[in-house]
């Protein structure tokens, strides 16, 4: 899906990664815990005033896991930050069975993947 690089479009990935997840088979928790780890990689996308762009996100689902990518393609000065702070790192160590925050070819992109645990 390719959405406005804003924080009030942020509500749509989540309806989307916690259908995704409900269909799945995902204990309300783990759906909580996935809606976490969205709005916490994709705010570091958007920022709090939002970007001149579009967020690239995707979704991958497996029978036990879903994973979601999510790519910034920005204007020129204006990307985003991929330093976590520690308590971002804890919060998705927390939520996530894995998650990243990397510039590639100039583009902040994050990676994250929740599994079901039954």
């Amino acid at each position: 899906m390719r959405l406005p690089a804003a924080p009030e479009y942020l509500g749509v990935v989540r309806l989307v990664a916690t259908g995704l997840a409900s269909r799945l088979g995902f204990t309300l928790d783990e759906i909580e815990d996935l809606k976490i780890a969205v709005d916490e990689l994709c705010a570091y996308l958007t920022g709090p005033q939002g970007r001149d762009g579009t967020l690239e996100i995707a979704f991958q689902i497996h029978a036990d896991r879903i994973e979601i990518r999510g790519t910034g393609l920005f204007a020129a000065g204006h990307g985003a930050r991929t330093d976590l702070t520690e308590l971002s790192r804890m919060i998705l160590d927390t939520v996530t069975d894995s998650a990243s925050l990397e510039q590639v070819d100039g583009m902040t992109r994050f990676a994250l993947t929740k599994s079901r645990m039954r």
